[in-house]
């Protein structure tokens, strides 16, 4: 059966994907965790579902957004035609708001830590991923190559400021950046996807204001190393 197109792809399964070494081994297990998470909300964000509002707040009278408050507003909840998406949907309908009826993003990141090893089925049932028989360190599952590259060639494109950015390619790269995965893709670091910077070769311009900040706020909330104490991760 032929591989699946990395353009029918969704976000969180783009990311679990790239987090897969040619080894089968997964970068970064408990950042990839949260990363997967953070995507699904990407996801929904791009597709309108969703809106995530970073909290905003005056310091010595200077505007500052706290990632670590930010909240999901719902938008749609009507079918998605992605079972996972409307899964998420109906978990966020059902979570407990702030007086703005709001969902807590860090809070919701910790209920989804299993979204990962989901993504991670759906996979390998459309043989996007392989698995390879148990190890000392676990199950490895051996990722479709040339489906791989071909994302990998994409998002070097848009890194490099050959390919234009739209709102999936602004998450995907900031997420791969948050969890340190650029490093080993050998990501160019030359788009400037913060919303405070200034615009420049790969320039992100062109995606809404509200989906930069979103994408800001989410990949800001993932831990900036792994953790191997054993310790919960968010």
């Amino acid at each position: 059966m032929a591989a699946t197109q990395p353009q029918l792809l969704s976000l969180p399964e783009e990311f679990v994907l790239l987090s897969h070494l040619p080894s089968g081994k997964i970068h970064g297990p408990r950042r990839a965790a949260v990363g997967c998470a953070a995507a699904e909300l990407g996801e929904l964000a791009v597709r309108r579902k969703i809106l995530v509002r970073p909290w905003n707040s005056t310091v010595l009278g200077l505007r500052a957004q706290l990632t670590h408050r930010a909240s999901i507003e719902l938008l749609d909840t009507t079918a998605t035609g992605l079972p996972w998406a409307d899964e998420v949907l109906a978990g966020l309908s059902r979570s407990p708001v702030s007086e703005e009826g709001r969902v807590n993003v860090q809070q919701w990141l910790r209920r989804r830590r299993e979204a990962f090893r989901a993504h991670r089925r759906v996979l390998t049932d459309r043989g996007v991923l392989r698995r390879r028989s148990r190890c000392l360190t676990g199950e490895r599952c051996l990722p479709d190559q040339a489906v791989r590259d071909a994302l990998i060639t994409d998002i070097r494109a848009i890194g490099s400021g050959h390919r234009d950015v739209d709102a999936h390619g602004l998450f995907l790269c900031d997420l791969i950046r948050a969890v340190g995965l650029h490093r080993t893709l050998r990501i160019p670091t030359g788009l400037r996807t913060t919303p405070y910077r200034r615009r420049g070769a790969g320039s992100a311009e062109s995606v809404p204001e509200d989906l930069r900040h979103a994408s800001s706020a989410l990949t800001a909330l993932i831990p900036l190393r792994e953790d191997r104490s054993g310790k919960r991760y968010l």
